[in-house]
C-alpha cells in the first residue's frame, strides 16, 4: 500500500511486515517506521492537511497516526475481517474503510467512532474513494460492481456493472 502527502514531500507505505514507513521523496531516505498493527498493512491514506496517516490492516483495525511524530493516536475497531481500503474525506472529518466483511464503514476521524456501516456488496470491498465535493463514497468489490453511496445518508445511489 502506498500514498503520497499532498505537498509531495513524503511517501507513506504499508507492508506485510506490519509496519508503515514514511519516506522522504527527495532523498529516498526512511524518516520513520510506525509499529502497532499485528498483521499486514493493506491500505494507507494521508489526510489533506498532511497531519495524519490512516492505515487498514489484515488485523481488522484501522489506525490513525500523527505523521510528524509517528505516534498512534487511535485504533478503530468494528470490521469483522481484513481492512483492504481506506480513504479520508476532503474536509478531513471522516475515514471511509472497506473490508473482507463486505461492508464500508464511515468513521469520525477525531473521535474514532463508527458513524455508519454500508451494506450492499456481496464480495470483499477492496477499494474506496470519496468524491472531491465530499458528498459521495465510491466502492469497488470482488463482486465486480462499483457502488456509489451518499455519504450523509449511507444510501446506495447506484450500482455500476460491466467488469468481468
Amino acid at each position: 500500500a502506498v500514498a503520497v502527502t499532498r505537498d509531495g514531500k513524503h511517501i507513506v507505505s504499508g507492508s506485510d511486515d506490519k509496519t508503515i514507513k514514511v519516506w522522504n521523496l527527495d532523498t529516498g531516505k526512511e524518516e520513520r517506521s510506525l509499529e502497532g498493527h499485528t498483521s499486514s498493512v493493506l491500505a494507507v491514506a494521508v489526510t489533506r492537511d498532511g497531519k495524519h496517516i490512516v492505515s487498514g490492516s489484515r488485523d481488522k483495525t484501522i489506525k490513525v497516526w500523527n505523521l510528524d511524530t509517528g505516534k498512534e493516536e487511535r485504533s478503530l475497531e468494528g470490521h469483522t475481517d481484513s481492512v483492504w481500503a481506506v480513504a479520508v474525506t476532503p474536509d478531513g472529518k471522516h475515514i471511509v474503510s472497506g473490508s473482507d466483511d463486505k461492508t464500508i464503514k464511515v468513521w469520525n476521524l477525531d473521535t474514532g467512532k463508527e458513524e455508519r456501516s454500508l451494506e450492499g456488496h456481496t464480495g470483499r470491498v477492496c477499494a474506496v474513494a470519496v468524491t472531491p465535493d465530499g458528498k459521495h463514497i465510491v466502492s469497488g468489490s470482488d463482486d465486480k460492481t462499483i457502488k456509489v453511496w451518499n455519504l450523509d445518508t449511507g444510501k446506495e445511489e447506484r450500482s455500476l456493472e460491466g467488469h468481468t
